[in-house]
Formats: C-alpha cells, sequence, structure tokens
C-alpha cells in the first residue's frame, strides 16, 4: 500500500517510446544547432567516470577501464574542458520516476555549480497539477538544486533558453 504502480512489470528490458525519441531528437537538433555555433565546442555521447570522479574504484569494466555514464544531449566540453551536460526526460505518466538525472550532481564539476546540469521534460508526466506522483518532486528537487530546468518548452522558449545556458557555462 502507498507505492505507486510502474509503468512497465518489473523485470521488463528498457525501452523508449516514440514519444521521448521525438523529444529527444528535438532537444539534440536544438541543442545541436546552437552549439555548433561556438568555436572550440564538442558535445560527447559518454563521459569516462574516471574523467568525473575523483574517486572511482568501482566503476571499472572487465577489461579494467572505466566505465562510461551517456547523456541523451551529451557532455558539452568547451576547448576540451567539460563545461556542462545536457540531459531529456519524456514522462507520459507522473508515476514513473526520473531521479536518474540526479546523478549528473555527482560530477565533481557540477556539485559547485549544478546550473551546468541542463534538464529538459517533456510529457504529460510533466504537467503542473495536484495528486502525486514523482515528477512534481523530481521537477521541484531539480529546480532547487540548481539544475537548469525547462519543462515542456515550446521550440521557441527552448531556443531561447539554451542560448542563455550556453552563455552562463562557456
Amino acid at each position: 500500500r502507498g507505492r505507486e504502480l510502474m509503468t512497465a512489470p518489473v523485470g521488463t528490458d528498457a525501452f523508449t517510446t516514440m514519444q521521448s525519441k521525438e523529444a529527444e531528437d528535438k532537444h539534440k537538433r536544438i541543442l545541436g544547432e546552437h552549439l555548433q555555433l561556438k568555436r572550440g565546442v564538442e558535445v560527447r555521447e559518454s563521459v569516462e567516470i574516471a574523467e568525473i570522479a575523483s574517486r572511482h574504484r568501482y566503476s571499472l569494466n572487465k577489461k579494467g577501464k572505466s566505465q562510461e555514464w551517456e547523456a541523451d544531449g551529451g557532455w558539452i566540453y568547451s576547448n576540451g574542458e567539460l563545461v556542462g551536460v545536457a540531459e531529456c526526460k519524456y514522462q507520459h505518466s507522473r508515476q514513473n520516476a526520473c531521479e536518474r538525472a540526479f546523478r549528473y550532481l555527482s560530477v565533481d564539476k557540477f556539485r559547485e555549480q549544478p546550473h551546468r546540469i541542463l534538464l529538459t521534460c517533456y510529457g504529460k508526466g510533466f504537467q503542473q497539477q495536484s495528486g502525486g506522483g514523482s515528477t512534481g518532486p523530481f521537477i521541484d528537487m531539480a529546480t532547487n538544486s540548481g539544475m537548469t530546468v525547462f519543462e515542456n518548452p515550446s521550440d521557441e522558449e527552448f531556443k531561447e533558453g539554451i542560448e542563455e545556458w550556453i552563455r552562463s557555462i562557456l
């Protein structure tokens, strides 16, 4: 009692819905359009844990090399230095937890400057409403932590916000 239902049964393989894929593609497209105009900026799909954590004893693969974290929008580098990370979340319902995005607060570089974490949230699950769920506290806590958060932005709102975010991290 008191537990929220998961959107997929326990043990279900990971999957991406068409709406989630569309939101992620839009996120990457708009972000990429703005970042490609900046000199010395590159986007990497993943980063080694060894690069983002000063202590890393357990995050090694079978070959003894550092494991990696991926981000939907990528890890943003300026002149070879990590300056930000961009993540896109889509939720059709409010019951699914999105807390995985909070892992970026554990990155040494972002702990003191959480505004460098860009989080774009799409879908009905991210519409403000009463009634519980996981997405409401997720948005509140992400905002409270200092992350840069966009909730169901229009293309124009996202483009304007991206420009401001890029200026803040470069």
